[in-house]
């Protein structure tokens, strides 16, 4: 059996399955042998996605149908209305399933239901899988978690509760983003609570720090959150624990990769997530996006890319996380009180005009970014 393919693409998450959707709506699927390498079944809710949508981003566009709810106002701060976009989500079971349908009828497509153990990028691209069996392909497009040796390095890290509750409590068009009634003893930490119905929600404890959340210490910052909701009676039907990356490290200062590249990181490894809030879905699907045209178009092949002025921007926040988090809470609130939040949203995403940002920068608290300055001026400066 013929084991060398066109294409490998290792890992079967969001990147990996975002990549090859795209290739099918691209229509070239079918120019390529692929082989996607994936040890997990990816058949069970392990996660969800949420971003916000003005329906004009990649991941509006590729996966609207598998939007599972959608909010309309930010019930914090100041209560806005998000117009034109819309916070919304999708679960990952959904999302798995729906992608595999499509790719289903593609007999140039096969599945490993195995583990890298090795990558020979000097042996013709050789992966050799934890079953003892060897293959081949031109390019390899790798989607596994990196790992990072980067002193500077701090997580987003959360544990969430899909809750049902005793009775209505919740209005299923409001949802909070970044809430930061809860404890700021370890980290910058704040609550996501985003309703699904009158009685359910998915209520998400999330920290920005060195320390990586427990399930056993966010359980009972959950219940006393809900309590203050007038919520005591509730059922766990799914848990969600996961930790994010936030880190420079993995950014790219090219915007494309070299035309005889044969190796390309997707997803986290990347560099898609943006450093200073840990989002990244809207990043991952715009990346594969972008590497299906160029597949197509036969250009080479983007980086996930980040502007010049995003990499300041992240690096002064960074710097805040990481020694001064006192100022944060302050700093965001403020945020959203003096913008509107269509141009907060349009600025997290980096699709501002210079202008905007000098305006959202002037508006900000000054001494905390002065310090900030300060210290990457310092580290640039240590031999």
């Amino acid at each position: 059996m013929d084991n060398s393919y066109d294409i490998a693409i290792i890992g079967g998450g969001a990147a990996g399955l975002s990549l090859l959707y795209a290739m099918h709506l691209q229509g070239i699927m079918d120019r390529y042998t692929i082989a996607l390498i994936e040890p997990e079944a990816k058949d069970s809710n392990d996660r969800t996605w949420c971003f916000w949508s003005d329906e004009q981003d990649a991941a509006w566009q590729m996966f609207s149908t598998v939007v599972s709810h959608q909010w309309k106002i930010d019930e914090g701060h100041r209560q806005q209305a998000m117009d034109p976009f819309k916070y919304v989500q999708i679960r990952s079971k959904d999302f798995y399933r729906f992608v595999k349908d499509a790719l289903e009828s593609y007999p140039n497509l096969k599945h490993y239901s195995d583990k890298v153990e090795r990558l020979s990028l000097q042996d013709e691209n050789r992966l050799e899988l934890a079953s003892g069996e060897s293959l081949k392909a031109y390019t390899v497009f790798d989607g596994r978690p990196p790992k990072l040796e980067d002193p500077r390095l701090i997580w987003q890290s959360f544990v969430g509760y899909r809750i049902r509750s005793a009775e209505n409590r919740f209005d299923t068009d409001k949802c909070r983003l970044m809430d930061f009634a809860v404890p700021q003893d370890r980290g910058l930490q704040f609550m996501y609570l985003l309703p699904t119905a009158k009685n359910e929600a998915l209520v998400e404890f999330t920290r920005f720090g060195k320390a990586v959340l427990s399930e056993e210490e966010s359980a009972p910052v959950i219940k006393e959150y809900l309590e203050k909701m007038g919520i005591a009676d509730f059922q766990i039907m799914e848990k969600e624990i996961n930790k994010i990356p936030m880190s420079l490290s993995l950014n790219s200062s090219a915007t494309e990769h070299d035309w005889a590249a044969q190796y390309i990181p997707i997803g986290v490894r990347a560099g898609v997530v943006k450093a200073s809030t840990g989002f990244a879905f809207k990043s991952i699907t715009d990346h594969a996006w972008r590497i299906a045209q160029a597949l197509k178009n036969n250009r080479p092949l983007p980086t996930s890319g980040h502007s010049i002025a995003a990499w300041v921007y992240d690096e002064l926040l960074l710097n805040l996380w990481q020694k001064k988090q006192n100022p944060i809470p302050k700093i965001f609130i403020r945020l959203f009180e003096v913008h509107p939040i269509e141009r907060i949203l349009r600025f997290l995403d980096e699709k501002t005009k210079w202008w905007e940002d000098f305006w959202i920068m002037f508006r900000m608290p000054w001494a905390p970014f002065f310090w900030s300055i300060g210290r990457s001026i310092k580290q640039r400066l240590r031999p």
